[in-house]
């Protein structure tokens, strides 16, 4: 155990500290913050002040028809961030002011001769700002909540009964939560999850490969197990990678708090939807480390078998095939989250740390489907690592050329 922690630790310093992985974090975090503040750029560039402003209209009431109530509407104007002038009665100083850009437009309320009722003329400077059709069917609806309130009044409505017309309905929204609504949350944790299983386990790889390389893993095997090396440096690298992967993460939260505007708040909605409390949580973490670790030991082993750092891609392409096969196999059957070939793909012990971390943050998973699928990862980790160790004491003092799978188990026999 002690041989194991000195591993350990020797590996988490030896990685934390190499300038790629510093570098590449700090590029990682830059680019979430770069993304977050996209839609303040995209503001800044495009000149959204004009927008922020209020809307300043010359409101002309040439035959009288809003009366008393012209105060009013200045005041409903003013909820939907409008300046509304009645000072102004002459249509061509309007106009003049119009042209010169001081106001956006001139509102003309007149008197229809034939059916008595108001007409509204409207003037803008067609800014591209304004959506006219809007700020006209916007002042027609307050001219019309006035001229309702005149007839109410004239009819001896009680002011009560006025204010219970006048106020606005609240209302709620509720999604009922359908598992295909959700397919969006289980494929992007499949997205996320893999890159974070396989990567991060391919980094055990290149830790041995590299080492074989510098003859450094001639004077750990002589000092120690290969057992010990093996899952020393499987934990370190889980260790390392699951750090840097949190510290993304708070990143990207802190980013995404202070930088994202409200009203382009998406992902709060997006939360409501998911399935997250301390236990799916930790299921999730669970299926993290079990999912690496099954590909950290096969990746383990690719690269004992290897003495050049040049040839791992080559030797790891049984590897990436099975780790893309069962991405795909979860990714894609995270569209029909209740189909037999998304249960399957959260059974398989390949393909269930990619898929079954996506349906229960979505919601709708049975207990007992999670209790065997975790099984059944426990019991593949275990019996890969016990493959592992064999395989691996037999190649890692390997030289010359990459070794096959057959000259690997005719090594790993004679351990």
């Amino acid at each position: 155990m002690k041989d194991m922690i000195t591993i350990l630790k020797y590996t988490i310093k030896e990685n934390v500290t190499k300038k790629s992985f510093i570098i590449t974090t700090i590029i990682l975090m830059l680019m979430i913050v770069l993304v977050c503040n996209i839609p303040n750029i995209v503001n800044t560039i495009g000149g959204e002040e004009k927008e922020e402003q209020s809307l300043k209209y010359v409101l002309i009431d040439h035959d009288n028809i809003i009366g008393n109530d012209i105060n009013a509407l200045v005041e409903m104007g003013k909820t939907i961030n409008w300046e509304i002038d009645i000072n102004t009665t002459n249509t061509d100083e309007a106009i003049e002011k119009i042209q010169n850009n001081e106001i956006d437009g001139m509102l003309e309320v007149l008197l229809d001769e034939e059916t008595k009722s108001a007409k509204l003329k409207y003037t803008s400077n067609g800014s591209i700002y304004v959506d006219d059709q809007s700020i006209i069917n916007q002042f027609i609806s307050m001219i019309k909540t006035i001229q309702i309130n005149n007839i109410l009044k004239q009819a001896n409505v009680s002011p009560e009964s006025l204010n219970i017309i006048n106020a606005d309905i609240e209302y709620e929204t509720k999604h009922l939560q359908d598992a295909n609504d959700n397919s969006g949350i289980a494929m992007a944790a499949s997205f996320i999850l893999f890159f974070a299983v396989y990567f991060y386990g391919n980094y055990v790889a290149v830790s041995v490969s590299s080492e074989k390389t510098s003859r450094v893993m001639e004077t750990l095997v002589t000092s120690t197990t290969p057992r010990n090396i093996i899952l020393g440096k499987t934990v370190a690298m889980g260790l390392v990678g699951l750090g840097q992967m949190l510290l993304l993460i708070f990143t990207a939260f802190v980013s995404y708090k202070l930088f994202i505007p409200p009203e382009m708040d998406i992902i709060s909605s997006i939360m409501g939807n998911m399935n997250i409390n301390i236990y799916s949580i930790l299921i999730c973490l669970i299926y993290f480390i079990l999912g690496y670790t099954v590909y950290a030991f096969l990746n383990a082993v690719t690269g004992a078998t290897v003495s050049k750092v040049e040839d791992l891609n080559s030797a790891q392409m049984p590897v990436a095939m099975i780790a893309l096969i069962s991405f795909y196999l979860a990714y894609f059957t995270a569209t029909v989250p209740d189909s037999s070939a998304s249960k399957f793909a959260s059974i398989f012990p390949f393909s269930s740390a990619f898929s079954m971390p996506g349906r229960i943050l979505a919601g709708g998973v049975a207990s007992w489907e999670i209790i065997i699928s975790i099984a059944i990862l426990l019991v593949t980790a275990v019996l890969l690592a016990f493959i592992s160790i064999k395989a691996y004491s037999g190649a890692v003092l390997h030289y010359g050329k990459r070794l096959n799978i057959k000259e690997l188990l005719k090594l790993s026999k004679e351990k």
